[in-house]
């Protein structure tokens, strides 16, 4: 049987950092695979938006607001990032309204329905756009959060291995150099270091780099499903832009 604790000592310094490595993989992938899997059906996502559509109809964002704060989850979360986003830029029009008030210019009205519904297309457009742009970043946030260090680590795993290949060569040529090829029981531990630390980094890469795939496709199959609600929450927003200056 494997002694690991010797091997892990043949194997030299920079097994500690492959043991830090190693640990942080684990650490993501055990993290990504709960949040992925405890993401909210699709009846409790209709749920969940047609309460906070009501809030927001009757009550207002305020109060929206302080419910999706109060909740947890991804909805709440991107939900949450949408009413201050959209909050934010009613702000920015009503500061511009107001600035161009003081500086006594005058916003060009529509003198036709046409024109004014051109106006006000143009204004939906750019708001959609926004919160549009606002659902793709919090979603993606959300689902691929620690994604990237786990990529990395498989990276880095081998890197880290390849590194300790190169100092056990080092330290058994250094050793032949000292003392000639004699006796094989002297360079035998720079070999047994280089081995050790090139099979430990494959050791850790190669599964990195299956959960990081795997993962990131779980996280891609997620993405679809709450951004059709989020979008649709976008849309009730929007619908409100008029009631809400």
């Amino acid at each position: 049987m494997v002694d690991l604790v010797q091997t892990f000592k043949d194997g030299g310094p920079v097994m500690w950092p492959l043991l830090a490595t190693a640990m942080t993989g684990l650490a993501i992938s055990f993290e990504r695979t709960i949040v992925l899997h405890q993401l909210p059906t699709p009846k409790k996502c209709e749920k969940l938006l047609s309460e906070i559509e009501d809030v927001v109809v009757n009550q207002g964002l305020e109060a929206s607001a302080k419910k999706v704060s109060k909740g947890k989850g991804i909805l709440n979360y991107v939900f949450a990032r949408l009413l201050k986003r959209f909050d934010t830029l009613l702000a920015e029009r009503r500061d511009l309204e107001q600035r161009r008030i003081q500086m006594g210019e005058k916003r060009l009205e529509a003198v036709d329905a046409v024109t004014k519904f051109l106006q006000e297309s143009a204004d939906v457009a750019e708001m959609r756009d926004e919160l549009f742009v606002t659902i793709d970043d919090a979603v993606k946030s959300y689902v691929s959060k620690f994604l990237p260090a786990l990529d990395t680590v498989g990276a880095i795993a081998t890197l880290m291995g390849l590194l300790g290949t190169i100092t056990g060569m080092i330290q058994a040529f250094g050793s032949i150099a000292q003392s000639g090829t004699g006796d094989p029981r002297i360079v035998a531990g720079g070999i047994a270091q280089a081995l050790i630390t090139t099979a430990t980094g494959l050791f850790i890469a190669i599964p990195a780099v299956v959960l990081y795939r795997y993962l990131s496709f779980k996280a891609d199959q997620a993405r679809g499903g709450i951004e059709l609600y989020s979008v649709s929450f976008a849309n009730t927003l929007i619908a409100m832009m008029k009631k809400a200056k």
